[in-house]
Formats: structure tokens, sequence, C-alpha cells
């Protein structure tokens, strides 16, 4: 599904990186003086938008749509608008998604139409459906009748299955198979029979691993753990983890998180942690949410930024291979500082915070060095700022002499 080269040139421009920030920046300023609409125009279009958004993804926002300058007859229903993020490859992940909805659509999988797309990948005006998700499903299941409990076992089955399928048939239509990206639709408060679901967000997942998948490993296995890191960090990304593997034991043994550690105790806090795959754009970690694990690069490099969009030419920060994510978080269970994504294909070891605490409850030394060694990090990184505010403080001291404080 690959877009063809002058069009990955022209949504590449950086001045489309400027558009998007320029578009944000309207409707944070808005929400912030209190508006709950806003006329705003972009790409030729002027677009009707209602705040707050409905959701944030990985590469773009999700607003309710109230009105366009377009002409599209076909378009009687209610709509929402996706925006994509500022950067070039959520331009393109939104293009592509053009493509897997029509491939869904033509399966008989419902998917949220589009009406609308940008040609340069900025935005989409699509159908939008009401539904309630699995993750709201499956928290309130025994509280439904045994009817209603055997539609959804049924019917989710059964699409769980069909999407399987298609992701064998199209690799290059994988997509998420999140608890929040599968809804199921509702006609006067009561389900369908039989029931019919949605997938919300078609976008590629294309490194998301599904092989020995079942519906039952899904809803008794998967389903429950994701759930509960849903409502304990507010973080919204599926993930599909992987045994770590004894050749990235070797590679992470020299990372000096690991300084002074024996072999063995290497392998005892591995061998339960999981290794993860990001595409470029996916959210790591989201400023704001309660830490719960923290992580190593193993491969690729991560940016680290503050809110959803950043103005081209001010302070980002790129950490490669070795580096610590999610620490300070993780020690002292407080809100994420900073959002960080993949800047290129990654793979990151994942270091569960329960698992990680039985350890220290079996009272066992590794773990106990690897706090030490987190200390001596972020200690080491505190130095270096306390250096660079001293070159600073003497900076402004050799430029304004007079105004020297002394306290």
């Amino acid at each position: 599904m690959a877009l063809d080269k002058k069009l990955l040139e022209d949504i590449g421009a950086p001045e489309l990186e400027v558009q998007a920030v320029e578009f944000f920046e309207s409707l944070q300023q808005a929400a912030d003086s209190g508006n709950k609409e806003i006329d705003q125009p972009y790409g030729q279009v002027t677009l009707g938008i209602t705040l707050p958004p409905l959701g944030e993804g990985d590469r773009g926002i999700v607003y309710p749509l109230r009105s366009h300058s377009l002409s599209l007859p076909e378009a009687q229903v209610p709509l929402c608008l996706k925006v994509a993020k500022q950067q070039p490859v959520c331009r393109e992940r939104l293009l592509e998604e053009a493509m897997t909805t029509d491939f869904f659509l033509s399966e008989q999988v419902y998917v949220p139409r589009i009406f609308h797309l940008d040609p340069l990948g900025r935005f989409c005006i699509k159908e939008f459906v009401e539904g309630e998700s699995i993750t709201s499903l499956y928290l309130r299941f025994n509280d439904l009748s045994v009817k209603t409990q055997q539609l959804i076992l049924e019917g989710l089955e059964k699409f769980l299955n069909r999407l399987l399928e298609l992701f064998k048939k199209r690799p290059d239509c994988k997509v998420s198979v999140s608890p929040n990206n599968i809804y199921v639709l509702s006609e006067g408060g009561r389900f369908k029979d039989p029931t019919q679901f949605v997938l919300i967000d078609p976008g590629t997942t294309l490194k998301k691993n599904y092989d020995g998948y079942t519906f039952n490993k899904y809803w008794n296995e998967v389903l429950p753990d994701r759930i509960r890191k849903y409502q304990r960090t507010g973080y919204l990304q599926w993930l599909v983890p992987q045994e770590v593997t004894k050749s990235e034991r070797d590679e992470a043994k020299e990372f000096e998180i690991f300084r002074g550690l024996k072999p063995a105790e290497i392998f005892l806090l591995l061998k339960t942690a999981k290794t993860i795959e990001f595409e470029p754009e996916e959210i790591i970690l989201r400023e704001g949410a309660i830490g719960e694990n923290f992580y190593l690069i193993l491969e690729g490099e991560v940016e680290v930024r503050r809110g959803h969009f950043t103005k081209p030419g001010t302070w980002r920060q790129r950490i490669g291979r070795g580096s610590v994510l999610g620490e300070l978080a993780f020690l002292l269970h407080v809100p994420r500082s900073m959002t960080v994504v993949a800047a290129t294909p990654c793979k990151l070891i994942e270091i569960d915070q329960d698992q990680f605490n039985e350890l220290l409850e079996a009272n066992l030394t590794a773990p106990y060095k690897l706090i030490k060694n987190i200390a001596v990090i972020m200690a080491e990184r505190l130095f270096q700022l306390t250096l660079k505010h001293e070159k600073l403080l003497e900076t402004q001291e050799l430029n304004d002499p007079g105004e020297t404080s002394h306290g």
C-alpha cells in the first residue's frame, strides 16, 4: 500500500508542518478562551469544529464536526473530523487509512466511511459512529443479561476471527484490535441480534504480531491485562509484547543501567520483561499519564516532546540505544512529565512494575542494584544540569554585571 514517490515528497513539505501547528494552536487558543465551537479554515476548506476533541491517537486527533464548506450530498449522517498531527508520517498514515477503509468495507467489515480526504493527508471528514467500546462492555459484562452476554461473545469472536483472516490475506492492512478500537452498535439502548461490531480506526499497525491469537486468549488474557493498564495509566496504545530473547539480553547487559550486575542477575531481571516494537510517531509514554513501567531502548531512537504539537525549531531531544525511559515515574508513581514518541522504527525492553515489585518483596539483590544504578543515572543528569545552569548564570553575570544576585 505504498504511496508514490511524488506524493511522499509533497506531504513532507515543511510548510505543511507549519500549517498543522498553526491549526492546532488556533483550536487550543479557542479552547483556552472557553469557546465550544470554532470555524477554522484548513486546506482551502472551512471547518466548523466542536471542542473539545473526541479523542487523540498516535498520529491524529478527532473532533466533532458540525459544518463544512464542501459539497458532500452523500454525507447525510453525523460527521467527525480527523486531523493528522504535524509530522509527515502522520499525513502518510491518514492517506493509507483511506485505502484500508476501502479494503475493509469491500470485505463487509464495518468501518466509518470517509466522505472527504484532503489530497495531502492533512485531514479527513468521516462518519461519526456511536456505540460502546469493548473496554466498556468488558468492565460491565457481569451486569449484562445472560442473553446479552452470549450475543456479545458470539459476535466478538466472529468479528475478531474475521479480522485475523483478513490480516493474513492483506498484511499491509493490519490494524489494532485494541478493546478501545472495536465498538458494538446499539439501537434504542439495545444491542442488535446478531450484534454489529465496528472497527473505529483502521489506521495501519504493521508491526503488531497476532500469531497464535485465539478468541479465548483475547478475551481471557489479553483484554484483562490491557484494560488493567488502561485503568492504571490512561495509556491507550495497543502493545503486543514478545519475550526478551537471549541475544537481546546479551545486547542489554552492556547498558549503563546494568553496571555492576552479574549475568545471572541481569537474566533474573529480564526473564519476565518484554520487547515491544514501535513505528515512527507511535506514542511510547504520554505526558500526564501515571507511570507504571519503564523502558530500555534496544534499537532505534525516540524523541521527547511536550504536548501533542511542537513548533518547528523548538526544543526536541532525541535519545537512543541503551537509554532509560520513564524511570522517574516508575519509582515515584507520579505522572509522566513528557511525551515520548518513536522517532524511528525502534525496539524497547519493557520492565513491568508488578513483576519488579515481586523481586523486591523476595529480598533479592538484583532489583536493588538496578534501583541504585537508576539513582546514579538520575544524579549524573542532575549534576550536568547544575553545571549548565552555573555556566548560564556566569554568562548572565558577564553580560549584566550590575544585576548580579546575592543570595
